[in-house]
């Protein structure tokens, strides 16, 4: 009699549910593992052998077929050792097990090692969470990964360190531990204490400004000007008014730091937003995916948070240019022969750089060195397609020493998160009836059904856009930064001075081109 046992498996954050078939036939003793298993999977069969041998287990001289359904799926990784081994088991000794019907209702996730004992596996966040939405509600697991699951309500953990606990239960109708109740999600939130905080900021008043602006909701962020003008220390301190994640956002993100190994005990699940600053010598590759089995990689892991680039002229041409589907859609998709996978990727991008080679193009206190054409070849790094794509474009020029080193106090991050929280709590009452959560998600459609514009705010964009030879995206842009604008000031209706202040952040005179 054919047994079946259910699993999941993954092709990038796409999970599917397996049907393992254990099957017998008179023929020499093996066991065949089918179904578009890789390498890993096929040589299950001896950590199988190992721990049926440890745990007193004698199979009959028979050969074992067991096929991974659906076919057309391809299996990797090391998860299926133990609901392969559950299944010979199933099948061997139908007549001995209880709890039948659990084993109809359960989910199995586990690595052997050959004495039996049970591995923890990677990805076991989000392949629960894809269960659970299609009503599984029993899952037995490693114990070294239940860390991860304590905090998710509403499924029933039975958490193993030994495949002889399986045999236990289902054979001697031994007890094992189960978890049904959920870790309060409140308790890793602890108080985080900052490197850098705006109230150290004393200078800058306009960019910081813009800065809790973007924040408000991750408008895209460059900004310009010569080296130690704190572009690098302003950027660090965005970190410090960070809105918190809802609870869906922290497993959402959380899914993801599953998936590549980045989830411990120490660090069960992603409370805090992302900030991942990004080296200039990483390769195009290393920014969208890593490994060979299309693993998420920076613009996936800055979901939710912040992706930061210091000196942006640093990177490659071709690096940056993988960054304007992101930009654009809030999702990166791969290609390769065998498989195609989406990955989330809807994160706020701030990058800094030089306006030239020697630095200080336009600088008021050193003359610049540079010839136009070195200028511009410096600046033809970033293309304009990718510049279309970023909201504030900063002029960030240097300071007085002496206003750095008053020791009066500037406004502080505390102060400045609670403007950028009540701001939040304005768009998502605006689209509480939409898929959209923030301004900077509206496309062309939901600018016209949602923002309203006086024939005096349409004048003056007009106006803007033909003087500034403006793109249709840059205007879209701009009217999205300028209804943010408006509800930092608490107003129902987008005024002139909104999209003043949002055309001024468009600046692009520190690009030769502009000129």
């Amino acid at each position: 009699m054919v047994e079946i046992v259910k699993t999941f498996a993954n092709i990038g954050l796409v999970w599917h549910e397996i049907y393992i078939e254990a099957d017998s036939v008179r023929a020499l003793p093996t066991i065949e593992i089918i179904g578009l298993p890789d390498m890993t999977v096929k040589e299950s069969k001896e950590r199988i052998r190992g721990t049926f041998r440890n745990s007193w287990i004698d199979l009959p001289k028979r050969k074992f077929v067991l096929n991974l359904a659906p076919s057309d799926t391809k299996k990797i990784w090391t998860w299926f050792d133990v609901p392969m081994a559950f299944a010979l088991l199933l099948h061997v000794w139908s007549e001995k097990l209880y709890h039948q019907e659990k084993v109809q209702n359960s989910l199995f996730f586990w690595e052997l090692w050959l004495d039996g004992s049970i591995k923890r596996i990677n990805g076991l966040l989000p392949s629960v969470l894809s269960a659970k939405k299609k009503w599984r509600k029993e899952f037995f697991i490693p114990a070294e990964n239940l860390y991860e699951l304590e905090y998710v309500p509403w499924i029933t953990i039975y958490p193993l360190q030994h495949f002889g606990q399986l045999i236990n239960y289902f054979c001697e109708w031994k007890e094992l531990e189960c978890i049904q109740w959920w870790k309060d999600i409140s308790t890793l939130s602890e108080n985080q204490t900052f490197e850098v905080d705006f109230e150290h900021i004393k200078w800058q008043l306009v960019a910081k400004r813009a800065l809790s602006i973007a924040m408000a909701w991750f408008h895209n962020v460059l900004m310009v000007w010569a080296p130690w003008s704190g572009k690098t220390m302003m950027s660090k301190a965005m970190k410090s008014i960070f809105p918190p994640l809802i609870f869906d956002e922290i497993l959402e993100v959380s899914q993801i730091y599953s998936v590549v190994w980045k989830l411990n005990k120490e660090l069960p699940l992603i409370t805090q937003r992302p900030f991942r600053q990004v080296h200039h010598t990483a390769s195009r590759f290393s920014i969208v995916w890593w490994w060979t089995h299309l693993t998420p990689w920076e613009v996936s892991l800055a979901h939710k948070g912040i992706l930061f680039f210091d000196e942006l002229t640093e990177f490659p041409r071709e690096t940056l240019e993988v960054l304007r589907q992101p930009l654009e859609d809030r999702s990166v998709n791969i290609s390769r022969v065998a498989w195609s996978v989406e990955y989330p990727a809807n994160f706020m991008f701030i990058a800094s750089m030089n306006p030239c080679k020697c630095w200080y193009y336009k600088d008021k206190h050193k003359a610049c060195t540079c010839s136009p054409m070195d200028i511009k070849r410096y600046q033809s790094k970033i293309s304009w397609p990718l510049l279309d794509r970023i909201d504030v474009i900063l002029e960030v020029p240097r300071e007085n020493i002496d206003t750095i080193l008053d020791n009066n106090l500037a406004e502080n991050s505390a102060t400045i998160r609670q403007k950028v929280i009540h701001a939040r709590e304005i768009q998502q009452e605006r689209f509480k009836w939409t898929w959209l959560s923030a301004n900077a998600h509206m496309w062309a459609k939901d600018i016209q059904n949602l923002i309203s514009l006086s024939s005096e705010c349409r004048d003056f964009l007009s106006s803007a856009a033909d003087k500034l030879n403006l793109s249709w995206r840059v205007v879209h842009r701009t009217i999205k930064l300028a209804r943010t604008i408006a509800d930092m000031q608490d107003k129902p209706e987008i005024s002139v001075q909104n999209l003043a202040e949002a055309v001024q952040y468009r600046s692009r005179s520190m690009f030769v081109d502009s000129e």
